[in-house]
């Protein structure tokens, strides 16, 4: 099933990286929309880095977390490096506290810091 436009998730390429702009609730049918053109996109552009920037997320379930870290794992097969960029305090309490494993999560507060950690 194709989703609409208003229920895509924004791809575009800078600096060598694809930033994804996630401003919209994740659904099973968004997310894999969103895995296929972000892979797609990785093959195209030879971009090696991505950036996952939720700062517009307020709730993030441990579930819709998992399913970001497999993203961010295929992206790092097709030889991307992966970091999940503006994560707010509450989003991170509650991620925390429902035991969510950020072991290998690559994390930073804004986009200036994310391109910063892609780049060293």
């Amino acid at each position: 099933m194709e989703t609409s436009n208003s229920e895509r998730i924004p791809l575009q390429v800078s600096r060598g990286c694809v930033i994804a702009s996630i401003q919209i609730e994740i659904s099973v049918d968004v997310l894999k929309q969103f895995r296929m053109e972000l892979l797609e996109i990785l093959e195209k552009s030879r971009a090696w880095g991505v950036i996952l920037d939720v700062s517009g997320l307020e709730i993030l379930d441990l579930e819709d977390f998992n399913a970001l870290c497999k993203t961010m794992e295929m992206a790092m097969v097709m030889g991307a490096k992966s970091v999940l960029s503006g994560l707010n305090p509450g989003v991170v309490s509650a991620l925390i506290d429902l035991g969510a494993d950020v072991d290998g999560v690559t994390a930073a507060l804004n986009l200036d810091e994310a391109f910063r950690l892609l780049e060293q």
